[in-house]
């Protein structure tokens, strides 16, 4: 049983009063700080303890895994970004990074429902006023909550200005129509953050922003998808029909969605692509402990030249993979836009998981 209530909180509290300091610094080194190391072990242990007896389980009946999400948030594993004056660690992307790779070594289903949080903070993060942060932010580190990020829809995705979902203004709300697809914890979040078009005629200059309650009325929770991998994260449509939601919970301006959105996805790329490392580098083990269980023509198949290059392609792979995400996390840790470097990071991490 994992009992380790505020590891990351004890572990961030002894780097504060460390003669150190949490502000980042750009300076060249592949050295890992005590406190990175020390979240690094708490995650490994907790992906070893707790996940791995799980994984299998979880992958048959596509159960979303509450049971690990709460332990994972009990422990300080789940909503990393959250600013330490909301209540949360305030921790850097980098420090993320090292997390989520422990946790995607495990399962990479129950890792992205841990990490989706994140997704749908990081607009809050970047562009909510500090009312907005303290309701919706602070909520989340007093209690197990989840979160979505609700974007995609069924006739656009990576063509984020395509989308069709509007809001209209009547008083002092607003009115939002429209339909979400394939969103990562949609059946068990406790609010959304929703894009959606405020000046239809404006293109990306038309979007806005909002904060959505989950249990608004006229939200409609879709069947959960069947994924290939991943099969407990949860995966839905999400419908808003009419659904009410005040001025008060747009985040910024109206026009300034987009931008948004597609900040919060330089902070989020890192940690997705990080997963696809953690994937392979999990990979790649069970591959040489096969190898060195199997025989042909006598000998264990990892004494063969032909699988120890299969084996040292996979490793070449795996570190170029985690040096380009730990680049682009480095790059938005030093307050410098990492757009091409997490695009980079998240395709090579993925093609590189995939054929290991």
């Amino acid at each position: 049983m994992f009992s380790l209530r505020t590891s990351a909180a004890s572990v961030a509290r002894l780097a504060r009063s460390s003669t150190s300091t949490r502000s980042f610094s750009a300076g060249m080194s592949f050295q890992l700080t005590e406190e990175q190391v020390a979240y690094r072990d708490l995650a490994r242990k907790f992906a070893l303890e707790e996940m791995i007896p799980k994984a299998a389980e979880y992958d048959v009946t596509m159960e979303y895994p509450h049971e690990i999400f709460e332990k994972a948030w009990e422990i300080g594993l789940v909503n990393t970004h959250i600013p330490e004056e909301f209540g949360g660690l305030g921790l850097h992307c980098l420090d993320n990074v090292l997390i989520q790779e422990e946790l995607a070594y495990a399962c990479t289903g129950m890792m992205t429902a841990i990490e989706a949080n994140s997704l749908a903070q990081m607009p809050l993060i970047i562009a909510a006023n500090d009312e907005q942060k303290k309701k919706y932010l602070g909520r989340m580190t007093e209690a197990p909550l989840k979160a979505a990020y609700g974007v995609t829809e069924p006739g656009a995705g990576s063509d984020v200005a395509g989308i069709k979902t509007t809001a209209v203004k009547k008083g002092d709300k607003y009115v939002i129509n429209g339909q979400k697809m394939w969103i990562t914890n949609g059946g068990v979040a406790d609010w959304y953050f929703v894009l959606a078009k405020t000046d239809p005629s404006a293109g990306a200059k038309g979007m806005t922003g909002f904060i959505v309650d989950g249990d608004s009325p006229g939200i409609t929770v879709g069947r959960k998808e069947i994924n290939m991998g991943q099969r407990c994260s949860d995966t839905r449509g999400i419908t808003f029909e009419d659904v009410e939601v005040p001025e008060e919970n747009v985040l910024g301006t109206e026009g300034v969605g987009f931008k948004i959105a597609m900040g919060a996805f330089d902070h989020t790329r890192p940690p997705v692509a990080i997963g696809a490392v953690g994937l392979a580098r999990r990979a790649m083990d069970e591959a040489v402990k096969y190898a060195m269980e199997r025989k042909t023509m006598g000998v264990p198949i990892a004494q063969h030249q032909a699988i120890n290059f299969m084996i040292a392609d996979m490793a070449m792979n795996i570190e170029a993979g985690r040096m380009l995400t730990y680049k682009s996390a480095v790059e938005i840790d030093s307050g410098n836009r990492n757009t091409y470097y997490a695009s980079m990071a998240k395709a090579f991490a993925g093609d590189a998981a995939n054929k290991i």
